[in-house]
């Protein structure tokens, strides 16, 4: 049987190149296909999202997506996002929790401090994947809040962008926890806030930034699985039930979902556009949130 190809619009190494390999080969286990997984970065996701909308609509080619490629994209880039916007949400595969990030170096204990301490400096930066995407947002929100000053340095992917900040050569970034926390325990970094309202139970030491008194209108990210307009619905919901029944896989959640802290969905198609939409109308929030104030 013919292989199913899963496009990754972003380098090897990152947080969604590592879930979906990590579920290749449970999802071959269901489908009783191969998994090739195909790196595709390059113009902030767009590279591998078109050629995505592109493909035949025959289920053998899928593209990994993240939240912010389906519902923040469309309202902060919406020239890119035409791109891909045709793509058919098929399920939601898992979410996790987002925490804002810091070098060890830095001597902050949390947001509160770190807002503090930054107050008046000008050497201060942060990483992201890029323009829109939810680092650069939310940091850009945050600096219009508390008067701050702090460089954006985009990078090709969040991985390389993790990099920087555990190397010293910037000083705060954002990503998702499943994908820091090992390194947060290990010392590389250092966990400054989680979004959302409450604390994560992974990291009960580290206030939410509702706890702070933030009202970022964003909980965390999520991935999923879309395919090119057109793929019959049978197809799609073939590819949700096996990636279903591989994150509820105990063998899987025990080795890689439960440790990172992510929460494994398997949504129906029609469920995932749902999300999708809801989560649209949300990007409108951040997008508004985040846009440079003019007096």
């Amino acid at each position: 049987m013919r292989p199913v190809r899963v496009i990754i619009p972003q380098p090897p190494g990152g947080v969604l190149d590592t879930l979906i390999r990590s579920l290749a080969e449970p999802m071959r286990a269901q489908l009783g296909q191969p998994i090739i997984v195909d790196n595709r970065p390059g113009g902030n996701n767009a590279v591998g999202l078109e050629a995505c909308a592109l493909a035949p609509p025959d289920g053998y080619t899928l593209c990994a997506v993240s939240v912010e490629v389906m519902s923040i994209y469309p309202h902060v880039e919406p020239q890119l996002y035409a791109r891909w916007a045709s793509l058919q949400p098929v399920t939601l595969i898992a979410r996790n929790a987002g925490v804002l990030l810091a070098h060890p170096s830095l001597p902050v204990d949390d947001l509160a401090g770190f807002v503090r301490w930054a107050r008046g400096r000008r050497d201060l930066n942060y990483g992201s994947s890029g323009e829109g995407s939810v680092a650069n947002l939310l940091y850009e929100w945050l600096k219009q809040r508390e008067g701050l000053q702090i460089e954006h340095v985009p990078y090709r992917g969040i991985g390389e962008a993790f990099n920087e900040l555990a190397a010293g050569r910037v000083q705060v970034s954002y990503i998702a926890l499943g994908f820091a926390l090992q390194h947060i325990q290990a010392g590389r970094v250092k966990p400054l806030a989680v979004l959302g309202a409450q604390r994560s139970p992974h990291l009960p030491n580290t206030p939410s930034l509702g706890e702070l008194g933030y009202d970022f209108p964003y909980d965390g990210p999520w991935w999923g699985f879309a395919a090119p307009a057109n793929t019959p619905l049978s197809i799609m919901e073939r590819i949700a039930a096996a990636t279903r029944a591989s994150v509820q896989d105990a063998e899987y959640r025990s080795r890689f979902l439960d440790p990172q802290a992510y929460e494994g969905v398997g949504s129906t198609p029609a469920e995932f556009a749902s999300i999708v939409e809801a989560e649209r109308r949300r990007g409108v929030e951040i997008a508004r949130a985040a846009r440079p104030r003019r007096d």
